[in-house]
């Protein structure tokens, strides 16, 4: 065990030493992420809503005297999973942006809407023992279903920041721990994850990202449960071909509360909400207010 907080805390440590913009393309995490592996022949499928809005600059950590613009989504998600084997389970994910802008003086209300990268993964169980321990790494693709290029009524581009999807391919890694105490009462979960994305047809690559969470989860009652996420999402400067955006990139550390309560035939309501505690950009740039969503989780026994 203390192994395995050591391993915890070290990887939260390296989460604060790269860098996020408040709107760029891609599935936001649901806060349902912590998923590990799945019994065999075991579908689930985690339907998810979030909404974002953003409406104050930062100069590396402080409030910037440049005040402009404000940005937002919302954002609907779906996680499908299945048991392949006793230790190894396949995973897609897909997403579909409603509503995603950004208003500022200079160029007015940019809207976009559309379907993001899809993402298909394994998840093998590299250790998974009776006393509720689990140890899971995954891998993945990222494929970018829709290449849009939203434009304005004169044909120029939207920033990419704002457009739904990266419109390249990406290669996702994860990792995913799970330990149990006092008859499951208790849980300590943490997530990994780790995408690389490609250059898209207008040459532009976003930074890669790592995010790390650390969920703390309680069960209350025989069908409620609370846990409390933090969870670190940094991101490395984006490319126009080799030049290198030196105002993208930055780090930013979320709490998100979240409450559950499982219903009859294995249905699960989760109720979540994201409030930024740190956060540390690449010069100026737009950050996240506040978030909140929830989701629906379902198991079926084929």
């Amino acid at each position: 065990m203390k192994r395995t907080l050591l391993l915890i805390i070290i990887i939260l440590i390296i989460g604060q030493a790269a860098n996020a913009q408040c709107c760029a393309p891609g599935n936001p995490a649901s806060g349902s992420e912590h998923t590990g592996i799945l019994p065999k022949n075991t579908l689930r499928t985690i339907t998810f809503y979030k909404h974002s809005f953003s409406d104050t600059y930062y100069e590396i950590s402080e409030k910037s005297g440049y005040q402009d613009s404000r940005a937002g989504y919302d954002f609907v998600g779906e996680v499908v999973s299945f048991g392949l084997l006793q230790k190894l389970s396949v995973e897609a994910e897909l997403g579909y942006y409603f509503d995603k802008y950004q208003d500022s003086e200079v160029l007015g209300m940019l809207k976009t809407h559309g379907i993001t990268n899809a993402v298909l993964s394994l998840k093998y169980a590299v250790l998974k023992s009776k006393k509720n321990f689990e140890l899971t790494l995954g891998s993945g693709i990222k494929l970018p279903l829709s290449q849009k290029i939203f434009h304005d009524e004169y044909g120029v581009p939207f920033p990419q920041e704002i457009q739904p999807s990266t419109g390249a391919f990406g290669f996702v890694g994860q990792l995913y721990m799970l330990k149990s105490f006092k008859e499951n009462k208790w849980r300590l979960v943490f997530n990994g994850r780790y995408e690389s994305n490609g250059f898209n047809q207008d040459d532009y690559r976003f930074g890669d990202v790592f995010i790390s969470s650390l969920f703390i989860g309680r069960s209350l009652t025989k069908n409620w449960s609370a846990t409390l996420q933090f969870r670190n999402e940094y991101r490395l400067e984006d490319y126009q071909g080799e030049v290198r955006y030196l105002f993208t990139g930055g780090d930013i550390m979320f709490l998100s509360p979240q409450i559950s309560h499982t219903f009859k035939k294995r249905i699960t309501l989760t109720v979540m909400g994201d409030l930024p505690v740190y956060r540390h950009y690449n010069g100026i740039q737009l950050g996240p207010k506040y978030a909140f969503g929830f989701s629906l989780l379902k198991d079926f026994c084929l």
